[in-house]
């Protein structure tokens, strides 16, 4: 190589990641680009970077020369980030100067970020565009797809939601109740989880087909939502609400094994539900009808035999004159 015959702006515009060295290692031009990782050389050439493949102390300059002089790739690190690596190749000039010009191969994402370089630090020719072109595309992809996992999870919990919600009232629907009250008998074989004790009441309106023959179907949808807001309120978190079909409710009280409590609240349940019984109804009133079976651990696991229970009270409390509850 003879020498430059290229202007300093040329030679910056087409190699803007170049380095070049006399032959004591001073910079005589170093390109835009790679002067934003390397911005200040004034303490020399191995105070900014280092061999990356050689022995530890090397001398910078000789393991360039080295490479160049061979005609092998060159890999320096950045003493102020060893982790950024950069790669390339060089010519020697006849008056034994050196013309680097490198480029960061994997590493260009990182550099991107170190150095908050954008396309036009790089030449229009350079592949680094490309793999920067890629690279945002890749990102891109990825936060779609990140935010389309997200909306199937959504969707995903969404549909299972509405699985196992009444639309009607709100409350659990039988599939719903279902897996609670498995969910509340499984522990009955597990060992190492204790079972605990619950209430289970089924819950019947009196009189509910008469408001859907005198006063129409609205009427009937209307009282039962209400009703779907009484049972919410005479519930707590950990227990569960669920319309089963028509005018048939189940709640499920986890560790309400008091008889007392259980009667108290039933009937504070029942005059709720009787204040909702609406006037025009001629004749009759609405009322609700409850029976109670308490489960303790060492009864029976399966849930057909618990609501079987359940209902036989139910019943009882129907042949008793409606508007009550019998507890088992």
């Amino acid at each position: 190589m003879s020498g430059p015959v290229l202007g300093a702006s040329a030679l910056a515009q087409l190699l803007p990641m170049h380095l070049w060295l006399a032959r004591d290692g001073a910079v005589l031009s170093i390109g835009p680009t790679l002067a934003k990782l390397l911005p200040d050389m004034s303490e020399g050439l191995s105070a900014r970077l280092m061999p990356a493949r050689e022995q530890p102390g090397s001398c910078v300059l000789s393991a360039i020369g080295s490479a160049v002089d061979q005609r092998t790739r060159l890999f320096l690190r950045l003493t102020d980030a060893p982790d950024l690596v950069l790669r390339g190749h060089g010519v020697r000039a006849e008056d034994g100067s050196i013309l680097l010009n490198l480029g960061f191969g994997i590493g260009l994402h990182k550099a991107i970020q170190s150095a908050g370089l954008t396309d036009d630090d790089f030449a229009p020719s350079e592949l680094a565009m490309e793999l920067l072109f890629l690279h945002e595309a890749n990102r891109g992809v990825l936060t779609e797809l990140s935010r389309f996992n997200d909306q199937l999870a959504q969707s995903r919990e969404v549909a299972l939601l509405q699985a196992q919600t009444d639309p009607l009232t709100g409350l659990h629907n039988r599939r719903g109740l279902e897996i609670a009250l498995s969910l509340s008998l499984r522990s009955v074989d597990l060992p190492d989880d204790a079972p605990q004790p619950f209430a289970l009441v089924h819950l019947d309106l009196d009189h509910f087909k008469q408001v859907n023959d005198q006063l129409g179907h609205q009427a009937g949808d209307d009282l039962l939502r209400s009703v779907g807001g009484v049972l919410r309120s005479h519930v707590r978190k950990a227990d569960t609400a669920a319309r089963i079909g028509g005018d048939e409710f189940v709640l499920i009280l986890r560790g309400m094994t008091s008889r007392p409590a259980l009667q108290t609240l039933s009937e504070r349940i029942i005059a709720a539900i009787n204040a909702l019984s609406p006037p025009e109804l001629v004749g009759l009133s609405v009322s609700a009808s409850m029976g109670v079976v308490i489960w303790t651990p060492g009864g029976s696991a399966r849930a057909d035999d618990v609501l079987a229970q359940a209902d036989r009270a139910l019943y009882m409390s129907k042949g008793s004159g409606r508007g009550r509850v019998t507890i088992l």
